[in-house]
């Protein structure tokens, strides 16, 4: 027969197990158990100081909120403030180029004053004149109370582009540059300096004008014809004017009737020896040169070729108009030409 089995007999349980609980039990932690039987946690005094901590905390956020929107407003302000006056320098700009695009001299002179008389900053100059065209306003500038704006537009077939100063005043801008250009003119390149409106342009006492193309006043000349003359006017000060040349003519009976004279004057002198250059076998050459000079005069230097002369002799000529329709005749010379020029002694042609 088999021998019986044995007994088993379960261990005893450790004395210390129930020391080390395990994560199954409901026990606490000693940890635990020892926040939880903290007596500070009810004390009032911790949780007053918890309590200023977020108030403090919450007054801090609000306050850089504050800040940043006051900032951001500001900031929006200036925006505006910066707008309102570019606006209004732009718009101030363009009245006064739509002025004189328009022909509203008046309005354009009341707009930016110049210091002055001024005749021909009126309608009446302007309304003849080919004005100004494909204007503009650019960028503005702002310094404070001042600034700088940028326009640019057409006078006939020159563009042109300037800076125009403007100042702040009361609520609102004024242009301060004006336009109007003195207008100056090299009387020996015109002849005789020409005049708009029966105002003369140019001499010691420049005269201004607006940006534009004028059709100068015809020159009334009893022996001479003079073409029209435009003047290009950029309201640039640092360029100069620019003009189309002006054609001017003598009758060609005028010019062989003051060769004829020159010389027969010149023989004359010869036979007489009344000049001191002589005269005795002289012919004529080929080119006389002319001017017109104040009073319906003519002047004329006719060449002649004098026989054992040291350089060029010519007589100078003068013809006058009389009233009659006639011309009368004054002569000088035979003289050797000076560069530098001299004062012809005048007396009736021989």
């Amino acid at each position: 027969m088999p021998s019986p089995m044995p007994e088993f007999e379960m261990p005893s349980a450790r004395p210390n197990a129930a020391a080390s609980p395990t994560l199954e039990t409901d026990e606490p932690l000693r940890e635990q158990a020892a926040f939880d039987s903290d007596p500070r946690g009810d004390d009032p005094s911790v949780e007053a100081a918890r309590r200023r901590r977020l108030v403090v905390g919450a007054v801090l956020a609000a306050a850089l909120v504050v800040v940043a929107l006051g900032i951001g407003v500001a900031q929006a302000v200036q925006r505006h403030a910066h707008t309102v006056a570019t606006d209004a320098i732009t718009a101030a700009a363009l009245d006064y180029l739509t002025a004189i695009a328009e022909g509203r001299g008046d309005d354009a002179s009341a707009l930016v004053p110049v210091e002055g008389e001024a005749p021909l900053l009126t309608d009446a100059a302007l309304a003849d004149a080919e004005r100004i065209d494909r204007f503009g306003v650019g960028a503005v500038e702002l310094d404070g109370d001042a600034a700088t704006v940028e326009v640019s537009y057409r006078a006939g077939q020159r563009s042109a582009e300037r800076r125009l100063q403007a100042v702040r005043e009361g609520d609102g801008w004024r242009i301060v540059t004006s336009l109007a250009e003195p207008v100056r003119l090299d009387a020996m390149q015109y002849v005789a300096l020409p005049a708009y409106l029966g105002v003369d342009l140019g001499g010691d006492s420049p005269t201004l004008l607006y940006p534009g193309v004028y059709a100068a006043d015809p020159v009334e000349h009893a022996l001479v014809d003079f073409g029209p003359l435009a003047l290009v006017v950029d309201g640039d000060p640092s360029t100069s004017v620019v003009s189309e040349p002006r054609v001017w003519r003598v009758d060609e009976e005028v010019v062989e009737a003051a060769r004829e004279r020159a010389l027969a004057h010149a023989l004359a002198c010869g036979a007489v020896q009344a000049c001191p250059r002589g005269g005795a076998g002289a012919t004529l050459g080929d080119f006389t040169s002319m001017a017109p000079v104040a009073g319906g005069i003519v002047e004329l230097d006719v060449p002649v070729s004098v026989p054992g002369a040291a350089g060029d002799v010519r007589v100078a000529v003068r013809a006058r108009a009389d009233g009659a329709g006639g011309i009368d005749w004054e002569c000088s010379g035979p003289a050797v030409l000076d560069p530098a020029g001299e004062e012809h002694a005048w007396e009736a042609c021989r």
